[in-house]
């Protein structure tokens, strides 16, 4: 079974750091989206993740994955945009030094970075903000909406 649970926040982070270490080791995943002035947008969409994927607001999910043998194993970071490829420099430039390497720059499939085991909650959060601030294509609030799916132990 898998539970979900919803979380806005602004400059206070700190339940969004908990809420991503508490996915880490293979224990979920959780998507973080940008809230964007609605006066910036002509038409709403009926569709809330339609607005955010086709209209120019990225969505950026972490799936993490479980330890091998006892050693942390490298956990995935995509993010859905309308930029087309990106390339490698201006990737790198988004990271702001983070070394995320890269699996997927792709035309319409997006991007998908790898999140080496060892790199904390922090360092995450960081990068999935920084990168979907650079990505989006309105106006931004300041707030963020990350929705935390976590597996029930078996």
């Amino acid at each position: 079974m898998t539970t979900h649970r919803q979380l806005e926040f602004a400059d206070e982070q700190a339940g969004a750091i908990e809420a991503i270490a508490s996915i880490a080791s293979g224990k979920g995943w959780c998507n973080l989206t940008p809230e964007i002035d609605s006066t910036d947008i002509e038409v709403l969409s009926v569709s809330v993740f339609s607005l955010r994927t086709k209209r120019g607001s990225p969505v950026a999910t972490l799936v993490t994955s479980p330890p091998r043998k006892g050693i942390p194993r490298a956990g995935t970071l995509g993010v859905l945009h309308t930029r087309g490829r990106l390339g490698a420099a201006r990737i790198e430039s988004m990271l702001n030094g983070v070394a995320f390497p890269i699996r997927q720059d792709h035309t319409q499939r997006g991007l998908l970075l790898e999140v080496p085991g060892d790199v904390g909650p922090a360092t995450v959060l960081e990068v999935m903000t920084s990168v979907l601030a650079d990505l989006c294509d309105y106006r931004r609030t300041g707030n963020w909406r990350l929705d935390v799916f976590e597996r029930a132990a078996t």
